[in-house]
């Protein structure tokens, strides 16, 4: 995989990253974050994802340590969101190259305690911002299943416009209508 393109050709540690916005503190994902993933991601969250939830803690254990060579290389990031003073864990939320370093894919989900907080807005703004401001991009994608209304405010929120829809298969079988929003680095600096 080709790493991302960082501004000055300064690459920052990934794998001990932390962004700061209002309420929440995104961290760099690791094992200590494991049984919560392993507990939070689950049936009621995937429903709108292309992952399956983990039957095993190993699982769990396996996609952070792919996640962590990903970030290492520089071609993935994948962090922990949590409450900035309480430190609770509220979700994941990433910034995933996969070949496509200048337009890469955000991704996002909050445990289901967690809904209806705005916190998916600014967890992923706050990502965008420190994408604008290290990477050097074209701009960024945010794919979301049609009928995920909740999901589709976000990059609409932010000034993201449609530019492809896709049917995509899960790794359940089932398959989603898949909307891709593009979000350009004029917008994502004018809505910092």
């Amino acid at each position: 995989m080709q790493p991302f393109d960082f501004i000055n050709n300064e690459q920052p540690d990934l794998t001990s990253l932390r962004i700061e916005s209002e309420r929440l503190a995104l961290l760099s994902i690791n094992n200590s974050f494991s049984a919560e993933i392993f507990k939070e991601f689950n049936n009621n969250i995937i429903q709108y994802m292309l992952p399956k939830p983990a039957e095993r803690i190993e699982e769990t254990l396996a996609f952070i340590t792919e996640s962590l060579i990903g970030m290492r290389e520089g071609w993935n990031l994948v962090l922990a969101i949590t409450n900035k003073v309480s430190g609770e864990f509220l979700g994941c939320c990433g910034l995933h190259g996969k070949g496509r370093y200048q337009t890469p894919e955000l991704g996002i989900w909050v445990k289901k305690s967690a809904h209806g907080h705005k916190y998916g807005l600014e967890a992923i703004r706050s990502l965008s911002c420190w994408a604008v401001e290290t990477l050097d991009l074209d701009y960024i994608i945010y794919p979301v299943d049609q009928a995920n209304i909740p999901s589709r405010k976000i990059p609409e929120a932010m000034g993201g416009v449609i530019f492809k829809e896709k049917k995509v298969k899960t790794a359940r079988g089932t398959v989603l209508d898949e909307l891709c929003y593009k979000l350009t680095v004029d917008q994502l600096k004018q809505k910092r």
